[in-house]
């Protein structure tokens, strides 16, 4: 996601050279002895400058040493896998032997335990348990890549070994369907249950006090899920900067000259390197005292890029990172365009009752018509006029206006984030309802049918609006207005206006059909709570 160093935002894409370091791996023998005086020195002084209240923050709870907490970890991960592929495997065994009239033979459980033990396998190979700090759209993956290698597996073996009558085929079928709906559904809630526990995921150290270290660590302390449990933050420099505890009430654990001391202190697994603000950097200071630690994740210092489909690739020497635009990829863009026209054409046949007692409801409270077509802007910034369920009374231009003229309040809100709170427009009854629930988007199913939106996007901006994208405006004409988005999901009008446009922005860099799945699924979620909606 975009972020900002200092006072200085960077457009996305753009690469610091200071990000670019020279490592030395080896330290001389001599250097190495006068360096481990310094440190004992350096511990002792750290220790007294710690403040009583970031001590408070560092006492963890008693939970298990590193090795143990990962077992316990994923232990609760495998059972919900193995749970998960049995319910879908049997519940497609019986519900195609009912309804098709097939015969199933006994040796359906063998074959239902070989498919749970190629799960595991597999999901181990895809690296799942624990998956510590592993992004939501990446476990997606992952987990459904791990599940598709186990059903084909346990297919081919039967192929290989036996024969498969057409039942037993349709039985995979069905269960492949189930399984990769059910299995992250299952995944997330065990994570959301178990995120409370102590002994739940890895420790880990932020190495970086600076604003993307601080940043870095309320994130993870409130991702608590992920499994990457910081128990505070350690300065780059060598020496601790002054008065550094009284700057933020994060627990500031000294400089990195105690990393040594901290990892077996903590049963530290996980260090993160932050750079950023005026901190100095030594790569070969942080590799070589971070070399007993299983892993060591380093964040560029101005690094604007795309980061869920970034992989480093060895050129001469030095390592650099691979930068995937799926968007430029033509395999991609036809995917989408099917994904989007499949799912759409179902939706608008199965939902076709929920249409017609929406337009019912809204003809009652509210005589007129019942969509509601807005221009909007479009990919390459082309104007299309978007359809809605009408949540609002007929004359609501007229209105806002209205209540804009008496109330500074609201204009001041409306001017920020095109939205309000309380909007006075809204139909009494059923036009709240339809908004919050965002069925009043149900009619944009036919824009994307036409091709001028998408299911997933940044949402559509009237021009107005332009200008508050500013440099970002061209990525969001690189891609289709979505029904849904990152920006719906992730708390929508209870965020800000560039917030919404960091998380478009995001959503184009790092765009996949993996991220737009991740996102529908999100999107249900979203509707059922109501999140962020008024």
């Amino acid at each position: 996601m975009p972020s900002t160093t200092g006072s200085t935002t960077l457009p996305l894409g753009v690469v610091c050279t200071d990000a670019i370091e020279q490592l030395d791996s080896f330290v001389p023998s001599s250097i190495e002895t006068e360096r481990r005086r310094s440190d004992r020195r350096s511990q002792r002084q750290d220790a007294g400058n710690l403040s009583h209240r970031a001590r408070a923050r560092v006492a963890i709870k008693s939970a298990p040493s590193g090795y143990w907490q990962i077992v316990l970890t994923s232990i609760p991960l495998l059972l919900s896998d193995a749970l998960s592929i049995c319910v879908a495997a049997l519940l497609a065994a019986f519900s195609v032997g009912e309804l098709a009239d097939v015969t199933l033979h006994n040796g359906m459980w063998i074959q239902l335990i070989c498919l749970v033990g190629c799960q595991v396998i597999f999901a181990t190979i895809f690296g799942l348990y624990p998956a510590t700090g592993l992004s939501p759209v990446m476990e997606l993956r992952q987990a459904v890549s791990a599940t598709a290698s186990a059903f084909g597996t346990v297919v081919f073996l039967n192929l290989s070994l036996a024969t498969l009558n057409a039942g037993e085929v349709l039985v995979a079928l069905v269960g492949f369907m189930v399984s990769v709906v059910a299995l992250p559904i299952a995944r997330l809630s065990v994570r959301q249950i178990c995120a409370k526990q102590p002994w739940w995921g890895e420790r880990a150290v932020i190495i970086g006090a600076g604003s993307q270290g601080r940043a870095l660590y309320r994130f993870y302390e409130r991702a608590t899920q992920r499994g990457l449990r910081p128990v505070g933050i350690i300065d780059l420099s060598a020496a601790p900067l002054p008065n550094r505890g009284s700057e933020t009430d994060l627990p500031h654990l000294g400089s990195i000259r105690r990393l040594e001391w901290l990892r077996r202190r903590y049963h530290l697994r996980w260090a993160i390197v932050a750079p950023g603000g005026c901190e100095p950097i030594d790569m070969s200071e942080v590799m070589s005292r971070a070399a007993n630690l299983p892993n060591l994740l380093i964040l560029p210092s101005q690094l604007l890029l795309p980061s869920l489909w970034a992989s480093t690739r060895e050129c001469g020497g030095v390592m650099g990172v691979h930068l995937r635009d799926h968007l430029q990829s033509p395999l991609g863009r036809v995917i989408k365009r099917s994904h989007d026209v499949v799912l759409a054409t179902l939706a608008l046949i199965g939902l076709s009752p929920l249409f017609l007692v929406i337009a019912v409801w809204i003809k009652w409270n509210s005589p007129g018509r019942v969509f509601y077509g807005h221009p909007r802007v479009g990919k390459d910034g082309e104007m299309f006029r978007v359809w809605k369920f009408r949540s609002m009374v007929m004359n609501a231009d007229a209105v806002l206006e209205s209540h804009l003229q008496s109330d500074p309040e609201l204009r001041r809100q409306w001017t920020e984030d095109q939205k309000l709170r309380k909007d006075p427009r809204i139909i009494p009854g059923i036009g709240n309802f339809i908004r919050k629930t965002s069925l009043d988007e149900l009619p944009q199913l036919w824009n994307v049918l036409v091709g001028e939106m998408s299911l997933v996007g940044p949402r559509p901006i009237v021009q107005d609006e332009i200008a508050k994208y500013r440099e970002s405006y061209p990525l969001y004409q690189r891609v289709r207005p979505g029904i849904t988005g990152l920006w719906q999901v992730s708390g929508r009008n209870d965020t800000s206006y560039s917030q919404r446009v960091r998380l478009d922005s995001y959503y184009v860099c790092n765009w996949s059909i993996w991220l737009d799945i991740y996102i529908l699924i999100r999107t249900v979620r979203t509707m059922i709570f109501r999140e962020g909606a008024y």
